[in-house]
């Protein structure tokens, strides 16, 4: 398998650390490419231009992080992190709130990080980052549901919490000042679990 991938996206950490919670990592040929860039060698083998990407043993694209972890999760032998049952609403759930606050951080994210602060939408940005402050106080409200446990939501709130720390001066939002519970919880996550400390986004 091959996976198109850089050391900062959110979306790809949650896909590599899928692949390190499973011990995959013989499996998968990390391929490094820049997402933003329109000649980036992805684009040939995504028609979305986006990051993970990852090809099957049978030679197939997938191009969704959620998808792409799933498919992932079913060929490892650890612990599932998608649950089946009555508890897998509940988690899905919860990764549906981590991934709606990376799509509202997105819509203004590369704005930015492109463009003199001048040329910035702020009424925008500002209604996106009240939406992701109330998107972090649900899940900060939320601890006792959300465990300690690995899984698809956990695993990728960490993501998502770590990721506004190492954006933290383009984001405008602290998570240590704005959700501290959360933010603590993400740490211990991040301690208790090697496959999410081994994955941290770093600038390479």
């Amino acid at each position: 398998m091959k996976l198109w991938y850089s050391t900062t996206s959110p979306f790809v950490r949650k896909v590599r650390s899928v692949i390190a919670h499973h011990r995959l990592d013989a499996q998968v040929e990390l391929m490094a490419t820049v997402a933003a860039k329109a000649d980036s060698p992805h684009n040939r083998d995504n028609p979305l231009g986006r990051i993970p990407a990852l090809q099957t043993e049978q030679g197939e694209w997938l191009f969704n992080s959620t998808l792409i972890a799933e498919y992932l999760d079913n060929l490892g032998a650890n612990t599932a992190l998608f649950p089946q049952g009555e508890q897998r609403w509940p988690i899905l759930n919860f990764h549906a709130v981590a991934d709606g606050i990376m799509e509202n951080t997105l819509l203004y994210l590369g704005e930015r990080m492109m463009r003199d602060q001048s040329e910035w939408w702020d009424s925008r940005h500002q209604q996106l980052i009240e939406r992701n402050i109330r998107s972090l106080c649900y899940l900060e409200q939320h601890l006792d549901q959300l465990g300690s446990e690995l899984n698809i939501a956990t695993l990728y709130i960490v993501c998502v919490i770590d990721f506004f720390h190492f954006r933290r001066n383009v984001i405008g939002i602290n998570p240590q000042q704005v959700v501290p519970r959360l933010d603590q919880w993400a740490q211990e996550m991040n301690n208790r679990y090697a496959c999410l400390a081994q994955t941290k986004p770093y600038q390479s």
